[in-house]
């Protein structure tokens, strides 16, 4: 069982536990049943025969809404491959530190059912202290490749 604020989510494998729980909170409190749960913190989920399907296809359209990338061509990797980050560079353009953070964090959020992330978002974190144009570019390319890849999240077999 798990309560956030007025969300109360239960699961269990004995239907008649289940059922019994229902039962008894609706005796006790004032509630409605929302049948099985479609979205959660923004995380959508799809239950179905094969198993469970989570994503957060709205969240990651919002993102790409708020830093400006919606129309964004995508691309097929997070990453231009053999590209090198590092922490300074000869005529670097320092960049505005608050957007980077920002969507940095965003990105961060997104990993939670995305773990092709994981890798790419951990690596553009490191430069938090000194940013550059080159660094905010890569973190575009992470939005550009996540433009082409929404509906992708994380299943979980039965």
């Amino acid at each position: 069982m798990s309560l956030y604020v007025d969300d109360l989510i239960f699961t269990g494998n004995d239907e008649d536990m289940l059922k019994n729980f229902k039962e008894s909170m609706k005796k006790e409190f004032d509630m409605s049943d929302l049948g099985r749960m479609k979205y959660f913190f923004g995380v959508k989920m799809v239950q179905n025969s094969d198993g469970i399907f989570i994503c957060q296809h709205k969240y990651a359209k919002k993102v790409l809404e708020r830093f400006g990338m919606e129309r964004s061509n995508p691309v097929n990797n997070p990453i231009v491959p053999g590209c090198k980050l590092s922490k300074s560079g000869s005529g670097a353009v320092s960049v505005d530190a608050i957007k980077y953070k920002q969507l940095v964090g965003s990105l961060l959020y997104l990993m939670a059912t995305r773990p092709d992330l994981m890798f790419i978002v951990g690596l553009i974190s490191r430069y938090m202290e000194k940013l550059t144009e080159m660094h905010l570019q890569a973190s575009k390319r992470i939005l550009r490749y996540l433009k082409g890849t929404m509906e992708l999240g994380i299943g979980y077999r039965w």
